[in-house]
């Protein structure tokens, strides 16, 4: 199996599931890191502590997941008050500045993009200056990419 950036795209196939960062750079640390995943249903796998979920149908569609001290949180009212979660339909990069509506009204207190269909060589994103209506980022040219924002 390749290492490093080349594990990440062979596992990542045609969609984009599970998103793992490390910043050790050792391969041996990719089993412990947090994780970002999004899916139906409430969060089940065992992830560890830090990992973040995604809820996406659902009476409670758009809910957020926190993995602390080896369960799941729901990050609710009482944790981030009027919080809104925003999820894109997939993207697809130009290159160039993109604009991507959330809707919200506001600007985003934080937004990303993470990628849903890694078949090039180089994934690169590159933010910009998000507003009242727009999550702007710049992605690699053909490569498939979904934003996550929160109010």
């Amino acid at each position: 199996m390749p290492k490093g950036p080349l594990r990440f795209r062979d596992a990542v196939g045609a969609a984009f599931r599970k998103l793992t960062v490390w910043t050790s750079g050792a391969e041996s640390a990719v089993a412990t890191s947090p994780t970002v995943t999004s899916g139906s249903g409430a969060p089940s796998a065992s992830e560890p502590n830090g990992s973040v979920y995604l809820r996406t149908n659902g009476a409670s569609a758009n809910t957020l997941y926190l993995r602390i001290s080896g369960a799941w949180v729901s990050v609710g009212a009482s944790v981030l008050p009027s919080t809104s979660v925003f999820l894109s339909t997939e993207q697809t990069g130009n290159g160039s500045a993109q604009n991507v509506a959330h809707g919200f009204g506001t600007v985003p207190a934080l937004a990303f993009a993470i990628p849903s269909d890694h078949s090039g060589g180089q994934f690169a994103i590159t933010y910009g200056t998000h507003t009242s209506t727009n999550v702007v980022v710049t992605v690699t040219n053909n490569e498939k990419y979904r934003v996550v924002a929160f109010k």
